[in-house]
């Protein structure tokens, strides 16, 4: 019996667009105040290598938070600052960026949560996914809603499943990942205990249960509960 639905965020429930450039103008400008000089230019290329570098980390099974994000990028250029700069420089990202939600996406989370507990599960180094949810009113639906930062553990890691499932009280066979990627989301929930529902972008080699659009999830629960 399936009791609890686990959603990715980023190519799941929304995309998002960060525009770097500008977002490292206004973290130029803000380290300025603190006689710390950064060109913006600099700042991004460093930035895109730290976000390389988190890639490589997750194949390690380690996820980053936004302390160790921005001051890795900032120490390939000779600097570092506390843990209340970074809180703030993060607030610069989630205020700058972009975010288009899923088709339909309220009135299928109210019709999912009708018959089982929701929760989110998304790869991230910040707030972004839970603020974004909570801001537009789509977070009410949710029981949990868990970023790999919390952790230290990415997706595909099944620990950070496993930690999900507890915290929601359901055993790995109740339970339903949903997401875009096929390695951090289907193979690393198969890998838990989990079943899996992959979004699929239509060029997929997945055989196991997919959706074209989110709004096709209901029924397709459906039929695997039985």
């Amino acid at each position: 019996m399936i009791r609890a639905i686990i959603f990715d965020f980023g190519g799941t429930l929304a995309q998002t667009k960060t525009p770097w450039d500008t977002v490292c103008n206004r973290i130029a400008e803000r380290l300025e105040y603190m006689d710390i000089k950064v060109d913006p230019v600099d700042l991004e290329d460093s930035i895109k290598e730290t976000i390389e570098y988190r890639y490589q980390q997750h194949t390690l099974g380690q996820e980053l938070d936004s302390y160790q994000f921005f001051n890795h990028a900032l120490e390939k250029l000779g600097h570092s600052v506390t843990v209340d700069v970074t809180d703030e420089l993060e607030q610069m990202v989630y205020d700058e960026g972009y975010t288009s939600f899923a088709e339909n996406l309220e009135e299928v989370l109210m019709t999912l949560s009708e018959e089982y507990m929701l929760a989110l599960l998304s790869n991230a180094w910040l707030e972004a996914p839970r603020q974004i949810l909570r801001d537009h009113g789509y977070g009410r639906w949710s029981k949990a809603m868990i970023c790999s930062y919390d952790i230290g553990i990415p997706k595909p890691d099944p620990r950070i499943f496993r930690h999900t499932i507890d915290l929601l009280g359901v055993h790995q066979s109740e339970a339903v990942m949903v997401g875009d990627s096929l390695e951090a989301d289907i193979k690393g929930a198969l890998a838990a205990g989990l079943q899996a529902v992959l979004v699929d972008d239509g060029f997929s080699d997945w055989s196991g249960p997919k959706i074209m659009e989110l709004s096709e999830l209901p029924a397709l629960l459906h039929s695997l509960d039985v």
